[in-house]
Order: C-alpha cells, then structure tokens, then sequence
C-alpha cells in the first residue's frame, strides 16, 4: 500500500503568482488543520534584524510548543530548542508561508532541522514578493533572486493546484483527537471537570510516557494554530488556566512541563526527584529514552510521567554538541554553574 507522499530530503515549493497567492493559502491551511502532525509556520518580519532568534520562536508557536514559560530569544542564536521538541514530538509537515521573509542562512538553519528531525518541509513562495532585506547588504531584489536560487538548488517544486490536490487527498487520521472550537479558546473554563477530551486514541491510550487528553490537547491547539482560529498567546494562557484546574492530575502537569518552552527545569526536575544529586550525572548516564539513570554505578529507574521531560534534556544537551562525560546540568551553550552574560551590543 502505497502513502499520500513520499517523504523527500528537501523541501517541496510551490512558486505562487500573487494572484493565487490568498486562495492557495486559505485553501492549504483548511486542508493542512484536519491532521494532528501538521504544523504551519508564518514568519513574522524581523524588525529587530535578528531572524534565528525570532524564526526560533515562531517555530516553537506553530508546532505548538506555546509552554508555560515567557518565550525566551535573548543568547539563542539558534534552532536548537525547537529541533529539540521537533525529535520528540509529533509534527512531521511543516508547511511556511511567505518564504521571502527569511533570509537564506535562515532557511539552511531550518533545513537542517527538518533532516534531523524527519520532518517535511512545504514551502508557498509568492514570487511577487520583495519584502525589504535589511541586515543582509542585499537589495530587495538581489533578496528575493537569492530565495528564490535557494528553493530551486534544493527542492523539488509543484504547481500550486498540484500542491492544493495532493494536500486535499490526504486521507485523515481515525480516530481523531476532539477539535475545540473558536470561541472555546477565548472563553473562560466552565466549573466541573476539566474540559480535555480525547476521542480513546488506541495509541495513546497505551502511552505510559504522557496522559491522553493533554496529547489530544496539544494536538487540538496544533490544528487551531493551522486553522488560524487562535494566536499562540491565547493558547498559551488557556494552557495556563488548565495547570490550576482541580481536575488536572500530576501526570497532566508533568506532560504540559515537558510540552513548554523550558527544557531545563523539568529535566532537572525529573532527576532531582529520581534521586538526590542525581542532576550531576553525566550525559553518558542518561539512558536516551530516559527510562534509566545510573548513579554511582548503580542503574535506578525514571518514573513514566517524568520521562518525557527527562528525554528532551537529554537531547538538548546532545544538539549542544556536550560529550558523553560532560555534566547533564546545562541548557544548549552554556556551561554549569555559569550565570549567562549580558547581551553584547
């Protein structure tokens, strides 16, 4: 049995004529939002000339990493927070519109990515777009002939009624995580039990690393950020709501920790409450599903719910480029026990 698509190392483009370039889209996100591993990403202008740091934080709002925590750029000159909850999460299509708005070492940045986490990359590029190309020593037009010699190097391209016909024929997932409305994600919770449904996924049902109705939520919200039905700040604050509703469980905590911006916390979080001292260990005794840490030679076991949250620590810390022997207690490039710098002007 053959699948909708075969997945490709690079990218696939569709090279849109402004004409059809808001039909295409609204078509695309509709079709794009019935699935739970679709992600859309729309970069906003950087105003601040500083595009890693802020694609990295629209990547984390459109695969809906929205989290518990203020988003943090500042130091981040990178994708490797993102990347990380990419390996570890669901999201295998990421469709970008607006291309033109990234400069192309951004777009090698989430390239990359996209190869390590196995994901696929759609690319929509309005081919009469010239949006200014500050930063880069590039005119606008010089800019938008640089995009589009990158799409052309490294994908492959499709019209874009091919592209809206392929999205369209792809068969939807059953059974599927409950779909929350507009008005749920703007309106406060109503008392009783708290309002996280899952429609029985068999596999997540038998997931012991994560609770159901925080994975269908998180699945719903990514389908709502495709849709366009809510601004991650929404979704972020509704997340808030649900940590204090009396209904929600420890293990549901646990999952919406791991889900968040920070990775350093909970991971520590979860040794810590493994066993004393344990967050000194090193990477190497880390077991890479996090099932296990060995501490003084001995291997003692991680509990389910904090796994998840132990896992993307660990990978974090991997991405980082740290050795084997070198201490988990860290987060991307800096070093333990070192407070971060100011940034440099």
């Amino acid at each position: 049995m053959t699948t909708w698509h075969q997945p490709t190392p690079g990218p696939i483009a569709t090279l849109t004529p402004p004409t059809q370039m808001r039909e295409l889209v609204r078509n695309l996100r509709t079709h794009a939002a019935r699935h739970d591993d679709t992600a859309w990403l729309h970069p906003a202008p950087n105003a601040e000339r500083r595009p890693i740091p802020s694609l990295s934080q629209d990547l984390l709002d459109a695969i809906g990493v929205v989290g518990l925590a203020t988003p943090r750029s500042v130091g981040e000159s990178h994708l490797l927070r993102p990347l990380t909850h990419l390996i570890h999460g669901p999201v295998r299509h990421l469709l970008i519109d607006d291309v033109a708005l990234l400069p192309t070492y951004a777009l090698d940045e989430l390239h990359q990515c996209a190869l390590i986490a196995r994901t696929q990359l759609w690319l929509v590029l309005d081919t009469g777009d010239q949006p200014p190309a500050r930063g880069t020593g590039r005119t606008r037009h010089q800019h938008a002939a640089d995009i589009l010699e990158w799409v052309t190097a490294t994908s492959t391209t499709l019209a874009p009624d091919q592209l809206l016909t392929t999205w369209a024929a792809r068969p939807q997932a059953t059974p599927q995580c409950e779909t929350r409305s507009q008005t749920w994600w703007y309106a406060p919770l109503p008392p009783g039990p708290a309002p996280v449904a899952c429609l029985d996924h068999e596999a997540t049902a038998n997931d012991t690393t994560s609770t159901p109705r925080i994975t269908c939520l998180l699945a719903g919200m990514r389908r709502a950020l495709t849709g366009g039905t809510v601004a991650p700040a929404t979704a972020r604050q509704r997340l808030i709501e649900l940590t204090d509703h009396p209904d929600i469980t420890v293990a549901d905590r646990w999952a919406l920790a791991a889900a968040g911006r920070d990775l350093y916390t909970p991971g520590i979080d979860a040794l810590t409450q493994t066993h004393p001292g344990s967050h000194r260990v090193a990477l190497r005794d880390v077991a890479p599903d996090a099932t296990t840490i060995h501490v003084r030679g001995t291997a003692r076991p991680v509990g389910p719910m904090r796994r998840p949250a132990l896992a993307r620590l660990r990978t974090s810390r991997q991405l980082a480029g740290a050795l084997p022997a070198e201490p988990i207690d860290g987060i991307f490039h800096l070093e333990p026990g070192v407070r971060p710098s100011r940034t440099r002007r």
